[in-house]
């Protein structure tokens, strides 16, 4: 065995040793200012916020006309909806806290980030870039906790979805700006800066991934998949699995208990792998119902759902797995053929000028 300072000698030296034998680049690089890359990495990570809020800009102006019109559906879990962002300097993670406050310049103030289109913030003239003040004569907090503090106050003065005033500054003179809020579906709609392709919902919020926004093709397809998230949460998707769990939980630890009594340690195992059976079950047939009852909701927003489908096909593209395989969602060719048919249902019903309600089982 070699002594402690033999061994910190070889592995100081190995990798001087390996490079020794590598081939090497044979042209001259060209040499590289420190200062213009510093200057380059600043302007990319720019690029990266700008492209970041255009996205998010698209996902509201799409999502306010969901959210907005799928109410019908989303029983007791219903807000006052404004139409409009805002933000300030502590909304962004360090990495962008620099660029956001310099680019746009952010301070501990609420500035409007995005008025969405034809929303009720943009029918009382609230403008981007306006710094809010009061609202009701109550005095915008800065400081910690106090983007929770401005939400709970402006639900709450939207609750009787009248006027609500706000006063706000812009060109350094303050204006009032009425603003009456409209009904809402009360979940929170996000943008995530990952590059999956992917969207989900909790429950209570919808994300989309930012991958995903880079896929679309059209207002049509994100609708699409905003929709089907929707209909996720006003279905009770999320509470319906956390039910399975438990309830497949339970039955696990009697087994567990049973196994025990007979002097078996199963360490839990029945319980987890019965909360992980029961959790799962239905999985495929709540997606389904996603795309069913998200087709309704998309319609009514307004949005064109005769190529729908089609949504899939390309989906099929970009993972060829999924047209065979089906594990927690349906293959997707069952999702284009079932939505070709949802679409066919809702325009019937158009058609015969019946109510567009999704159909209930018999």
């Amino acid at each position: 065995m070699l002594p402690v300072r033999s061994t910190l000698l070889i592995s100081a030296l190995l990798p001087s040793l390996i490079l020794i034998g590598c081939a090497a680049p044979q042209t001259r690089a060209p040499s590289i200012n420190n200062a213009t890359t510093d200057a380059e990495t600043k302007k990319q990570q720019e690029l990266v916020v700008e492209d970041y809020m255009s996205n998010y800009k698209k996902l509201q102006n799409v999502s306010s006309r969901i959210i907005t019109n799928g109410t019908d559906l989303c029983g007791d879990k219903t807000s006052s909806y404004y139409g409009f962002n805002y933000w300030n300097q502590d909304g962004f993670k360090p990495a962008w806290k620099e660029i956001t406050k310099s680019k746009y310049n952010l301070d501990e103030k609420f500035r409007i980030l995005h008025v969405v289109e034809k929303s009720p913030a943009e029918k009382a003239a609230l403008k981007e870039g306006d710094v809010l003040v009061s609202i009701n004569h109550w005095l915008v907090p800065i400081g910690k906790d106090a983007d929770k503090q401005l939400a709970q106050k402006l639900a709450e003065q939207g609750k009787s979805l009248g006027p609500v005033e706000l006063a706000v500054l812009r060109d350094g003179a303050e204006h009032k700006v009425s603003i009456t809020p409209v009904k809402s579906c009360d979940f929170q709609v996000h943008l995530a800066p990952d590059d999956t392709k992917n969207a989900y919902a909790d429950g209570t919020n919808i994300v989309m991934y930012k991958g995903m926004m880079d896929f679309f093709k059209t207002d049509e397809e994100m609708a699409l998949v905003l929709s089907h998230e929707l209909a996720h949460n006003a279905m009770k998707h999320i509470e319906a699995k956390k039910k399975n769990a438990t309830t497949g939980g339970i039955l696990g630890l009697l087994l567990d208990i049973a196994a025990a009594t007979a002097g078996v340690n199963t360490n839990g195992d029945f319980s987890r792998m019965g909360a992980g059976i029961a959790g799962n079950a239905y999985s495929v047939e709540f997606e389904q119902e996603a795309d069913y009852v998200g087709l309704y909701i998309m319609q009514k927003s307004g949005f064109n759902i005769d190529n729908a489908a089609g949504f899939w096909r390309r989906m099929a593209v970009n993972n060829s797995q999924a047209i065979t395989i089906k594990s927690s969602h349906p293959t997707t060719p069952q999702r284009f053929v079932a939505i070709e048919e949802t679409v066919k249902e809702i325009k019937g019903k158009i058609e015969k000028g019946v109510v567009l309600t999704p159909e209930l089982k018999k």
